[in-house]
């Protein structure tokens, strides 16, 4: 008996142990969630490196992928990620080793392919045999993972009445127990728990409407409850039923949050971007729970990269305005800042200082980390900055100690946050994805001894279209034009192209001898066309703030178009002159061509600098068009060549100009 008991025990233990020891390297080997495990960017990892050499640490693999924000989620030899292409979205499974596809799964049209901000914006989340993903325009799946197979499927704004989110859906799913959580947004439904094995609701409660941050699943005193950070709206919910406990109003300039709160038990801090700072507050101990202010202070500004808590300290990137642009980094300072007092300890660069895209080795990169997400691993922070630089800092509380740095993926927008699993760190931008191996580089397998470097990963570059056109660039680009702004911009343009520009071209006819309409005007047309393509320089230049000229090409464009233009009964008249009637129509195709050519230039330039209101001036055109032909009227009245059919045809193409600029201001107006 006591042998079979000794048995017993001795089974007993050992299964004990064998579970220890998979739930450690279960630990280890699963980073399912964007933040990784428990919600905070920090990973188990040991073993790595403190630093490696100049040309970077050894690449696994590197491969094409496409556009897309979303990061990394693994277990064991697979990796997934979301990206799209030029027509198609997809989720995509990855061997953890090779880059290679195992298998992809398309879900929908590309979202905001030529846009500002392309691609997918959440992070797939694995919870056993089940992948779970959100699309931008609010489509929730649940696949296979093994094999990428629908399981089930959500309309997340079709099915709560949710009205969709300006710049796309951006909340990864959280799985907690038998349910997934996400905020919608919609009347009642600011925040839904659903079963993760069919889909079905299990509640839905709140009424905010919903930003870009996931759910924050945390416990008070043994009580599991839930932090939703919405576009107006903290709340603080119960995971059990929805029940909303308490909640903070957060309409104070910016109300678009994708930052992560983090949440050290009974504090919780939430950040905001742009300069509003950072706060912290208490979770009461019991119910009634109220959130109860400790500190709040500008200190620490996280938008679309967040922050990580170590040991006391926050550490992250604090932004000091607009995002980044293709051409120019994010302006803000990376900073230490400690949690309970809410005190900086230190901060490396100059939130003031405009960095310049360079190589990367220019004083100014130097002395700054750069807009960039944070993870935590084995006592190092890894920071990969949105210029696609990877960079290794001591997570020292006393002072910055930057390890190693190397740049990776340059010459794309770099917002992705990295995943660290088994040593190896994920990174992506629009284009491709790498590999990266942090462990002791004489540890790899000698399969591995042709590991890539980090010179041999292809490199975009970006020419610094904003610093040659833009002498003076609007601080918040994407935001729509003041008022103010848009009066100024009109008198300019009226008086460069109309005042000086036409009284011009009517002085070089009058002193030509031939032909002195066409005469006046190519000349008008040529001083006005120069007048709007270099106006945004000088004139910016000259008075010192942002002035925007380009809508007057536009309108000249458009004139040349209408001016070309042919009646019927003109068409007629050239009908017994076939070289005369092939001759006009040859015209008005290259000037229908230009303008459209003009229109997309104009397009396409706006979007490469990040100007949100390009397409409202694309609009006015129809405005203009019964004042452009009364100018047209008198510009043609034969041998009348005094001052009032000439002015009048000033008039009249000025009027067609104010017609066309203040529909497109209009637009602008009902839009924002």
């Amino acid at each position: 008996m006591a042998d079979r008991r000794n048995t017993i025990y001795l089974v007993v233990t050992l299964l004990a142990l064998i579970s220890e020891s998979a739930a450690q390297d279960l630990a280890t080997t699963d980073w399912n969630f964007y933040r990784g495990r428990q919600f905070n960017g920090h990973s188990e990892e040991t073993g790595l490196v403190d630093s490696w050499p100049s040309n970077g640490p050894p690449v696994l693999w590197v491969r094409e992928l496409g556009q897309g924000y979303s990061s990394f989620v693994g277990r064991g030899n697979r990796v997934f990620t979301m990206y799209q292409t030029v027509a198609s979205q997809f989720v995509i499974c990855l061997d953890s080793e090779t880059g290679k596809t195992i298998w992809e799964h398309r879900y929908g049209w590309s979202y905001e392919t030529a846009g500002l901000y392309p691609g997918p914006r959440s992070t797939p989340t694995l919870d056993g045999e089940h992948l779970y993903f959100t699309s931008p325009q609010g489509l929730l799946r649940c696949l296979k993972q093994s094999n990428g197979e629908l399981v089930w499927e959500m309309d997340l704004f079709k099915k709560f009445g949710a009205e969709p989110v300006a710049f796309g859906y951006a909340c990864s799913p959280v799985v907690v127990e038998e349910k997934v959580l996400l905020p919608v947004g919609g009347q009642g439904s600011a925040v839904v728990a659903l079963n993760k094995s069919d889909g079905s609701v299990i509640w839905q409660a709140g009424d905010a409407k919903v930003s870009y941050a996931s759910v924050l699943p945390i416990v008070r005193n043994d009580r599991k409850l839930l932090v939703a950070y919405l576009q107006n709206k903290l709340l603080l919910m119960d995971q059990e039923n929805g029940q909303v406990h308490a909640e903070i109003e957060l309409s104070n300039g910016y109300d678009e949050h994708s930052a992560w709160p983090i949440y050290a038990e009974p504090h919780l801090w939430i950040s905001a971007p742009f300069r509003e700072g950072s706060r912290l507050l208490k979770v009461s101990d019991s119910e009634p729970f109220e959130f109860k202010p400790v500190w709040q202070n500008d200190l620490l500004s996280n938008d679309v990269c967040s922050s990580v808590l170590v040991d006391g300290n926050l550490f992250g990137f604090d932004i000091f305005d607009v995002q980044s642009k293709v051409h120019r980094p994010s302006r803000g300072s990376y900073r230490c800042v400690d949690f309970q007092a809410g005190r900086s300890r230190w901060q490396k660069g100059n939130p003031r200082d405009r960095l310049v895209l360079d190589d990367g080795h220019s004083p100014a990169a130097k002395n700054s980390v750069g807009h960039c997400s944070t993870i935590y691993a084995d006592g190092k922070l890894i920071l990969f900055n949105d210029m696609g630089d990877l960079i290794l800092v001591q997570a020292d509380p006393d002072h910055f100690v930057e390890l190693a740095r190397v740049r990776v993926l340059g010459g794309q927008i770099c917002w992705t946050q990295p995943m660290l699993l088994n040593q190896r760190l994920y990174l992506r931008n629009h284009k491709r994805a790498v590999c990266l191996y942090l462990g002791d580089p004489e540890a790899l397998r000698k399969d591995r001894s042709s590991a890539l470097a980090v010179a041999d990963i292809p490199q975009d570059t970006s020419f610094d279209l904003a610093g040659l056109i833009f002498s003076v660039e609007p601080e918040y680009a994407m935001d729509a034009p003041t008022m103010d702004w848009m009066v100024k911009w009109y008198w300019v343009m009226l008086v460069s192209g109309w005042a000086i520009a036409f009284p011009i071209a009517v002085v070089a006819s009058a002193i030509t001898r031939r032909n002195k309409r066409l005469v006046r005007r190519i000349v008008f047309l040529s001083l006005a066309i120069v007048s709007g393509v270099i106006g945004t320089t000088v004139f910016s230049r000259w008075l010192d703030e942002f002035i925007f000229t380009w809508p007057l090409v536009l309108a000249i464009a458009f004139e040349l178009l209408v001016f070309q233009m042919k009646s019927r009964e003109q068409l007629v008249e050239l009908k017994s002159n076939p070289r005369a009637r092939r001759k006009e129509l040859w015209l008005g195709r290259i000037a229908l061509l230009a303008f459209l050519a003009t229109c997309l230039v104009y397009f396409l330039l706006c979007r490469r600098l990040s100007l949100a209101f390009e397409w409202s001036f694309l609009l006015g055109f129809p405005a203009a068009i019964p004042f452009l032909l009364a100018a047209r009227y008198f510009g043609k009245t034969s041998f009348r060549w005094g001052p009032s059919s000439v002015g009048l045809e000033w008039f009249f193409s000025g009027l067609a100009f104010t017609a066309f600029y203040w529909t497109g201001v209009l637009v602008v107006a009902l839009k924002y």
